[in-house]
């Protein structure tokens, strides 16, 4: 979402809920940075009201008229990003989860995925490479949450580039992000350079926080009052925490979490997953005949550094495929769609089992099945 300014406030002030893991050493620094073209200008126009994705923001909320279009994205008040693709939409809701929750999207990052790699592109400028990293720093402080987050220089290896708006986003817009989508970050946050240095380093590392917790699947802690949709509160947080750093106008604060924020953070990334596979049965003859089980384990780690290995603080939601290759034989794919709920206090949790087998023999079909973790989130 992009940040607003409110020019009858003393202070601008961005609000963000963005919680992350407690881990603050930071990473080896990887590759060199790639080149940027700085002297990129992007446009915006109104977006036309017959586009399927308009119509269904409209739908959603928002206002006629108030949806502009770049080449890569539609821009929704007050500072988001969405696909132009409306393909990229659930649309056997006409609600759409990213409308369901207060203080996040309903569409969040899943707990197989809390390390991000996040790219500082040079068209943002030394000073707001360095504010970023600051940025990134205060989310990884937060402790009891997994989210983790880790520079990077080289694009090519980011979940997340930050760069310049270069040019598109009106004064009171300080950046601007997008919601996650099937598991995974948003990958663009565009920061309003020329507005941005105007103002303080804690003014310029909040918007950033904001962005990025836009990326993981916050939305505006004051949603109701921007006529963003319907939504459901977290447990322990309130709308009216008018300091958090998700509220919609920027907050210059040095401390930039409240303690509705920490609350959110935790609750929605309580622990980092990560899925390994062990072999049961290897079974093979000389006739040519396999058959191959696998047992689907995930262990819990208290964040994405995966370093330290933890038990799981709260129940969590996996939603996985149970995808099937034929071969041999005939040639094809299908899956399966499986749920499970891991229940708070173990840090090891058996999923699934995936098979293989295979016959030499003229007509037979052979099958080998992989299990895809799609998404996991916390039970709230």
């Amino acid at each position: 979402m992009k940040k607003v300014l409110n020019y009858k406030l003393p202070v601008l002030l961005m609000s963000l809920f963005f919680v992350i893991s407690c881990q603050n050493d930071p990473e080896e620094l990887l590759d060199e940075a790639t080149e940027t073209t700085t002297q990129r200008i992007d446009k915006k126009w109104l977006a036309s009201d017959n586009h399927p994705v308009v119509q269904l923001l409209y739908k959603r909320g928002y206002e006629k008229g108030s949806i502009y279009e770049t080449e890569e994205h539609f821009l929704a008040p007050p500072d988001l990003l969405y696909s132009k693709d409306i393909n990229d939409y659930d649309l056997s809701n006409t609600t759409d989860v990213t409308m369901k929750q207060a203080f996040n999207t309903g569409r969040l990052v899943s707990l197989n995925r809390m390390r991000i790699n996040v790219f500082f592109d040079n068209s943002i400028g030394a000073g707001l490479q360095a504010d970023g990293v600051a940025a990134i720093n205060e989310l990884n402080g937060i402790n009891n949450c997994a989210l983790f987050f880790v520079r990077v220089f080289n694009a090519n290896q980011a979940n997340i580039t930050v760069r310049s708006d270069f040019g598109v986003e009106p004064a009171n817009v300080l950046g601007r992000a997008g919601f996650p989508s099937n598991g995974r970050v948003f990958n663009r946050v565009t920061l309003n350079v020329d507005r941005l240095a105007d103002f303080g380093f804690s003014v310029r590392r909040n918007t950033i926080i904001h962005e990025l917790g836009h990326c993981v699947g916050l939305r505006h802690t004051d949603w109701r009052n921007n006529g963003e949709g319907g939504a459901v509160n977290i447990p322990g947080t309130t709308e009216n925490d008018t300091q958090s750093v998700m509220w919609h106008i920027i907050r210059n604060r040095a401390n930039p979490f409240t303690n509705g924020d920490l609350t959110a953070f935790r609750a929605l990334f309580p622990r980092a997953l990560r899925m390994d596979v062990v072999n049961e049965i290897n079974d093979y003859d000389y006739s040519g005949e396999i058959y191959v089980l696998d047992n689907v384990f995930v262990d819990v780690f208290t964040d994405g550094s995966y370093t330290t290995s933890s038990t799981l603080n709260r129940n969590v939601n996996v939603s996985y495929r149970l995808n099937v290759q034929e071969y041999n034989h005939t040639s094809g794919s299908y899956y399966y769609n499986r749920n499970r709920t891991l229940i708070a206090g173990s840090s090891r949790y058996f999923i699934d089992e995936e098979e293989e087998e295979c016959s030499p023999y003229q007509g037979e079909t052979c099958t080998q099945e992989d299990i895809e973790i799609r998404l996991a989130t916390s039970v709230l």
